[in-house]
């Protein structure tokens, strides 16, 4: 009986109990919110990527992200304002601030430097390649060639431009909008595959008629984001909330994700919960029922825990399944960074079982030379509870070495302690053999350069020694052979006096030839020296104050013969300023006559004209002629040594092709310039300037 009578007390207790709560609970949703008064509008962007985040059939914001924020408004008192954009629009929106917020960011280095993200991930996603039936790609090597449709700007382009470029393929990439842009590309042929998140990519596939591909890359973690600096508020309130939801299996995270990784009915609230709060607030009126109202409420609470509990198991059950059917291999650990379970996809890279591979038992697998690094830099993560990456190798019972890219992050409770890590691991392997082809060729390229530096070097020594003999050989003979012929040129002029006794016109007329031959060859000769002195770099100028105008006078007079000879009218025109200047005398003469002689050979009739003026300094010198001109692609030869514009046994004009190239190098020891102007046909004008000189 005084157990039916406390029973009977406590179930007032309750009753009155859950009375005082509903009014609270009632109160305290029809007083006028605090949040709601001070609600704040966040612009959001939104792009087509179902099923994460997508604009549907009436043009209302709709998917995982979108339904996670949602909630997470509803609690921060947020009014929600969406922004429809294309993905490199929306980022650029984001970036100079026309929107507040960007759902379904993957984290990079690089985006990191232009945007903010919160702390802990939504999602974990990885990227796929999709195929049309007629394409044949079905493994990686099925890729060289052919043409794939991708998000513009997106980590998914980046990183597969980047392992297409490290396995040597030929891949040519289509940038797009959206990824269901890219589907429809592969679908009509325009492309031969298309890239997508799994998310979007198995969710959507089928529809557009295309194939699943075995090749999987770039797992990455996806968030919300911000402008640098800006809206750090949001970002903290988005984490606050993942934080408490993420380690809680009933939480709206894991209902939300319920609800877009599998096609299901989205749950809906009793009606009889409901019809309950009505009896309970019946009873504040008439005070009856008590007994019957507590048991419906209890009975409404269980059922609502064996839901929850439903949810739970459910949703465990997909973590399962995702886990088991990843094409990465994920493994989790404890707070001290012991290992607790890995997916057979990890079992299938590390070539060892799950049993294994708990606590430290994973290290084994790894190679001896990789286990000790990776061991103290996976011991430090855990100590100083940060993110791990690494890139190691496993070696199989069997031999086998396998490339991984591995990555780890903590896990972390509603209250922010970390209780654990969630990792990824990748195989990398032919990537890693591209590197070490790519290593192996360059050290071949260096090795060769070096060798054939080697030589070139030894090959320029032996052209340096042998143009350096050449130039002191042609100085010997040079010298060697003037000296008989000033003799020649000596002794004939004594005969033409005939100071040896008179002379018949025949033989006046042969010595005469002799003396023009002797006074040809010198001058050639001269020439010769004078271009070995050049290229030998031992020929030196002086520099003293002359009369340019009488150096010019004297060069016509010596000219002057062999212009009338040819009939040709030979003038000058000297400025009024042109006075003395500063420079080597002999040398100046010395490019006027083989100027003035060039243009009187090359000129069969008309005229040679010489000008001579001072201009901003410097004395200008030109030499005109009528004579056959010049074509346009022999002027870049023109001063050229022993390079002559008329060749073979036919030519018409003498000489060896010296006189241009000394010229050139003259005028240059002289610190001038000289250029030529040339039509073929009709004459050619050669320039050159010296500096007056002070003195």
């Amino acid at each position: 009986m005084a157990h039916r009578q406390r029973f009977r007390v406590t179930v007032c207790r309750c009753f009155w109990g859950c009375l005082l709560g509903t009014l609270v609970l009632l109160a305290t949703l029809l007083a006028p919110s605090a949040a709601y008064t001070a609600s704040r509008t966040v612009r959001v962007g939104v792009y087509q990527n179902a099923p994460k985040i997508f604009l549907d059939e009436n043009g209302r914001a709709a998917g995982l992200f979108v339904e996670l924020l949602e909630r997470i408004a509803a609690e921060e008192g947020w009014t929600l304002v969406y922004v429809p954009c294309e993905w490199a629009a929306c980022l650029q929106a984001l970036a100079d601030g026309v929107i507040d917020l960007m759902p379904d960011v993957a984290y990079s280095a690089e985006r990191d430097e232009i945007y903010d993200f919160h702390q802990t991930p939504v999602l974990e996603s990885w990227s796929r390649v999709y195929a049309s039936p007629s394409s044949p790609i079905r493994e990686i090597a099925d890729l060289d060639g052919k043409r794939i449709a991708v998000l513009r700007r997106s980590i998914q382009q980046t990183v597969f431009a980047q392992l297409m470029e490290g396995f040597g393929y030929q891949v040519t990439l289509i940038p797009t909008d959206s990824p269901a842009q890219a589907f429809e590309l592969a679908a009509k042929g325009q492309a031969d595959g298309a890239i997508a998140s799994h998310l979007f990519g198995d969710y959507f596939y089928r529809q557009y008629g295309l194939v699943k591909t075995s090749f999987d890359f770039s797992p990455s973690q996806l968030f919300y984001a911000t402008a640098a600096g800006r809206n750090a508020d949001l970002l903290e309130a988005i984490d606050r909330h993942l934080a408490e939801w993420i380690p809680n299996p009933g939480s709206p995270y894991y209902t939300t994700l319920g609800h877009w990784t599998e096609v299901e009915s989205r749950y809906r609230v009793p009606p009889s919960i409901f019809w309950g709060l009505g009896g309970v607030t019946a009873l504040l009126i008439a005070a009856i029922g008590t007994a019957v109202v507590f048991r419906h409420q209890v009975k409404l609470r269980t059922k609502r825990l064996e839901q929850i509990n439903e949810e739970l198991h459910q949703s465990e059950q997909r973590y399962q399944t995702l886990a088991r059917i990843s094409p990465v291999g994920i493994f989790r650990t404890d707070a001290d960074g012991a290992t607790t379970y890995v997916n057979p996809k990890w079992c299938e890279i590390a070539g060892i079982s799950a049993e294994e591979a708990l606590g430290d038992g994973w290290l084994k697998a790894v190679h001896p030379d990789d286990r000790e690094a990776l061991r103290q830099g996976w011991q430090e993560a855990s100590r100083l509870r940060r993110p791990s990456f690494a890139d190691y190798r496993f070696m199989r019972a069997d031999g086998t070495v396998v490339w991984v890219m591995g990555q780890a992050v903590p896990e972390v409770n509603s209250d922010g302690q970390v209780v654990g890590y969630v990792g990824t691991i990748t195989d990398i392997t032919e990537r890693k053999q591209a590197e070490d082809e790519v290593r192996r060729l360059n050290a071949e390229l260096e090795e060769r350069v070096a060798q054939r530096t080697k030589e070139l070097s030894v090959a320029m020594h032996r052209a340096q020694e042998a143009d350096r003999l050449k130039s002191a050989f042609l100085a010997t003979m040079s010298h060697e052979l003037r000296t008989p012929l000033n003799s020649i040129i000596g002794f004939t002029g004594v005969l033409l006096q005939e100071l040896a006794g008179p002379l018949n016109p025949e033989q006046r007329k042969q010595l005469g030839m002799v003396r023009d031959s002797a006074r040809h060859l010198l001058a050639l000769i001269n020439d010769v020296l004078d271009i070995s002195k050049i290229e030998a770099g031992q020929l030196e100028v002086e520099r003293a104050p002359f009369d340019i105008r009488a150096a010019i006078e004297s060069a016509l007079r010596s000219v002057s013969p062999q212009a009338q000879k040819k009939g040709l009218t030979l003038t000058a025109a000297i400025a009024s300023n042109v006075g003395s200047v500063v420079s080597d005398r002999r040398r100046v003469e010395q490019i006027l006559l083989n100027l003035l002689s060039n243009a009187i050979k090359f000129t069969e009739r008309g005229e040679v004209r010489l000008e001579c003026r001072v201009q901003n300094g410097w004395l200008e010198i030109s030499v005109h002629d009528t004579g056959i001109g010049i074509r346009p692609e022999d002027l870049g030869r023109l001063f050229e040594p022993f390079r002559q514009l008329e060749t073979g046994l036919n030519r018409r004009h003498e000489g060896t092709g010296l006189g241009l190239a000394i010229c050139k190098n003259l005028v240059t020891l002289l610190g001038g310039q000289i250029r030529v102007e040339s039509e073929w046909g009709k004459g050619s004008t050669f320039t050159f300037t010296l500096p007056i000189g002070d003195w």
